[in-house]
C-alpha cells in the first residue's frame, strides 16, 4: 500500500505549521514519515508548500492546479491520483500517534471487503483523515470537486464504506486506538500532545 499525508492545511487554529511542531524530540511530520516508512510501498506528502519539505525522503506533491486550495478533497483526489498501489492509507499531519499497526489493520479490513473505503468512527466522530482508501474511487472523488462538493463526507456519502470502532479491533489495537485518532488542532492541543508522548514513552520503559 501507498501511505499518503495531508499536509495542506492552513492550521489557522494553531497559529503555525502543525506538521513542524516538535514532540518527543521528532517533528510531526518525521514521526508520520519514520512510522510508516517500513509497511509503505511509498510515502505521497501532499503539500503546496514544498519546498518546506525538502529534507524528507518521499515523493512530494501539491494538489492539482485544477483544485489547488480545495481543501482535505482536493488532497485526497491528489495523493490517490499519485498512487502506485491499488489500496492507500490517507493520513493528516495532525494525527502524530496514527499507528502504522492500526493502518495495516485498516488497510487489511479494506481489501477484505473490497469496500470502497475502510473509516475509523470513535465515539460518534468519523475519522476519514486517517482511512484506508481504494484507489478506483479517483473519479468519485473528482466529481465531487468539479461539482463543489468539498466535505469529505460528501464523498464518503457515494462510497460502499465500511465503519469500524474500537471494539472491531484486535485487543493490541484497541489499546491504542484513542492516541492513534487523537487530533491536534490548538496550542492547548500541542500541550496535551506532549503529555500523551511522555505518557506512551514512559509505558514502553516499563515493558
Amino acid at each position: 500500500m501507498d501511505t499518503i499525508i495531508l499536509a495542506g492545511g492552513k492550521s489557522s487554529r494553531m497559529g503555525e505549521n502543525k506538521a513542524l511542531l516538535t514532540i518527543g524530540e521528532m517533528r510531526v511530520i518525521d514521526r508520520l514519515v519514520d512510522e510508516y516508512s517500513t509497511s509503505s510501498h511509498q510515502i505521497i506528502l501532499i503539500t503546496n508548500q514544498p519546498e518546506v519539505y525538502d529534507d524528507l525522503r518521499v515523493t512530494i506533491k501539491s494538489d492539482v492546479k485544477e483544485f489547488r486550495g480545495q481543501g482535505p478533497l482536493a488532497g485526497i483526489y491528489t495523493g490517490l491520483k499519485e498512487a502506485t498501489t491499488a489500496t492507500s492509507l490517507i493520513i493528516a499531519c495532525d494525527m502524530p500517534f496514527a499507528s502504522s499497526a492500526m493502518g495495516g489493520w485498516l488497510e487489511a479490513e479494506l481489501v477484505q471487503g473490497d469496500y470502497d473505503a475502510v473509516i475509523p468512527s470513535e465515539d460518534g466522530q468519523l475519522h476519514p483523515l486517517f482511512g484506508a482508501y481504494n484507489r478506483r474511487i479517483v473519479p468519485v472523488v473528482r466529481n465531487c470537486l468539479v461539482e463543489k462538493k468539498r466535505r469529505v463526507t460528501d464523498l464518503l456519502s457515494q462510497l460502499h464504506m465500511k465503519i469500524v470502532e474500537k471494539q472491531d479491533a484486535p485487543k493490541d489495537l484497541q489499546d491504542i486506538w484513542n492516541d492513534s485518532f487523537w487530533n491536534m488542532n490548538t496550542k492547548e492541543d500541542y500541550r496535551l500532545a506532549l503529555e500523551i508522548d511522555r505518557r506512551i514513552r514512559g509505558d514502553k520503559h516499563e515493558l
